[in-house]
């Protein structure tokens, strides 16, 4: 069974009602008292959502570099 919400409930709501549909509820959008659109989660996205965004985009410092210059593409030269 769809839960329903009217356009400007829907307005003040939508964060929650994402989460809500992505976490698998029926979630139908109303206009004039009549059901409009439903909203639904993409096909194939992975759920991951922001903390997967932030693995994803992290590095870690070599082991044993005591400096590692950020701006470069390459390790420092350990013989000087």
């Amino acid at each position: 069974m769809a839960v329903e919400f009217s356009v400007d409930e829907a307005r003040e709501r939508l964060v929650e009602l994402l989460d809500r549909a992505e976490s698998g509820e029926e979630i139908v959008i109303t206009r004039f008292g009549a059901p409009s659109v439903q909203l639904l989660p993409v096909q194939g996205r992975s759920g991951g959502g922001f903390a997967t965004g932030l693995i994803a985009g992290s590095w870690v410092v070599p082991a044993g570099a005591e400096a590692f210059d950020v701006g470069t593409d390459y390790w420092p030269d350990s013989s000087a």
